[in-house]
């Protein structure tokens, strides 16, 4: 009988010990509320039910919520057309919005403000991820959201790298060196220059006597627009390589047409000096620069004194993005620009205006008409004869440097090479080089 009694309360203890167990095991309670969760994510209409539960699992698995996703509402004038990778692990956004409109550009670290050209904006920032998350806001007479993921395009290794600016402005990186003012010439390179060009004048002065050199070397739209490089390019100080080099060749005895000053002059002018979107300058500021060399020459030549502005039509429209957006990978067709064709209101010279220098109406990049030699004759005596050695900034001044000579031999774009017996046969009143200050090296190696 005691035995009995002994076992029913051993019994009764066993129970009473796992019925504890079960009450301190963390596991069921667990199980027991991820039934609920799932059972309530399953049947509720509530979204907020829904979130909750997908915060829950998320924590749970990485320490950063999931971005929400993306609703755009319909916009008006706002979008986004492109999306590229640039330079320094920074990337632009290139979009539409209204005309006049303020942008500004909100990422998780990162607030940016950029003005507009024309309907057109882009805004740089600093890549955060595989994709950053980027709000924009358009502020004009009304105010436009959009939002983004934005996973950038990496440009092939065949374009060329871009520095990606506010405002609808771009940069090739290879103009960056000169205006940090890290490529500096050495004194002994400067006097190599110098030397160079004093065996190059007196050898001309006896093969062609009448021959002068003149160098107009175009300035960089970041020499003459500091203010739209990126603040995290810093302006270099001093004396830069272009006024090394336009110092050696004056000191050699050749001619140079500084550009420096009438650009600083001309740059908030109506018409733009250079393109946004394209490497070049336009066709104004090659008009600019074509009445600082013939009022140099016109000294010698009157009747070859630069035609006044009033002797061209500017024709305003949007055209095709330029190189730039081309380097960037984006759709030229879309990312336009508002800029300015020169056409004259004279008859010009038929050979001379049967060349297009661009390639269609709409589309301001230049034509291949324009790079091989070629040599014009407008038969008119009381001009002079020019010997032109160019590269592509020469496009936009094409015809109205020919049209300002008697005889013009271009030699093919990119072609530098001193030819001194060549030049001889020609015998010209100038020997002309016409090329960019990113390009100088070209120049220096000829």
């Amino acid at each position: 009988m005691k035995t009995k009694k002994a076992v029913l309360i051993l019994f009764t203890l066993f129970l009473v010990f796992t019925t504890l167990l079960a009450a301190c095991d963390p596991g069921a309670d667990e199980s027991k509320e991820e039934s609920v969760v799932s059972q309530t994510s399953v049947n509720s209409n509530d979204d907020s039910d829904i979130k909750e539960s997908e915060d829950a699992s998320s924590s749970t698995s990485s320490d950063e919520e999931s971005p929400a996703p993306i609703v755009n509402e319909e916009t008006e004038y706002l979008n986004v057309l492109g999306c590229t990778l640039t330079d320094k692990n920074c990337f632009v956004v290139v979009g539409q919005c209204e005309v006049g409109a303020t942008i500004t550009a909100t990422t998780k670290t990162q607030n940016v403000t950029a003005t507009t050209d024309s309907g057109f904006y882009s805004v740089r920032l600093k890549k955060e991820s595989a994709k950053t998350r980027v709000t924009i806001v358009a502020q004009g007479t009304i105010t436009e959201q959009y939002m983004i993921d934005a996973k950038p395009k990496v440009p092939t290794s065949d374009m060329w790298p871009i520095v990606g600016g506010d405002g609808y402005n771009f940069f090739f990186q290879k103009m960056m060196p000169d205006f940090e003012q890290n490529n500096k010439l050495t004194s002994g390179q400067i006097s190599s220059v110098t030397s160079k060009i004093q065996d190059r004048v007196a050898a001309l002065e006896n093969a062609s006597p009448n021959t002068e050199i003149i160098y107009m070397i175009v300035p960089s739209k970041a020499t003459i627009y500091p203010e739209l490089v990126p603040s995290d390019y810093t302006a270099g100080t001093g004396e830069s390589r272009l006024d090394q080099v336009s110092a050696a060749l004056e000191a050699g005895g050749a001619t140079v047409i500084d550009l420096k000053d009438a650009f600083t002059e001309h740059k908030n002018d109506e018409y733009k000096l250079y393109w946004r979107t394209d490497s070049h300058w336009t066709d104004y500021g090659a008009f600019v620069a074509y009445t600082e060399l013939f009022n140099y020459i016109k000294e010698e030549f009157p009747a070859a004194a630069p035609r006044d502005i009033s002797d061209f039509n500017f024709e305003e429209n949007f055209y095709n993005g330029g190189d730039m957006i081309y380097y960037m990978m984006m759709d030229q067709d879309k990312a336009r620009e508002y800029c300015y064709y020169r056409t004259p209101k004279f008859n010009m010279d038929s050979d001379i205006a049967s060349v297009s220098r661009y390639r269609a109406a709409n589309y301001l990049m230049y034509n291949n008409e324009v790079v091989p030699d070629r040599i014009f004759n407008t038969n008119r005596s009381n001009l002079p004869d020019i010997y032109v050695l160019r590269d592509s900034y020469h496009t936009q001044m094409y015809d109205i440097l020919a049209e300002r000579a008697n005889v013009s031999v271009y030699k093919s774009m990119w072609g530098y090479t001193y030819n001194l017996s060549d030049i001889s046969e020609y015998a010209p009143d100038y020997v002309i080089y016409l090329v960019a200050e990113w390009n100088i090296d070209s120049i220096l190696q000829s």
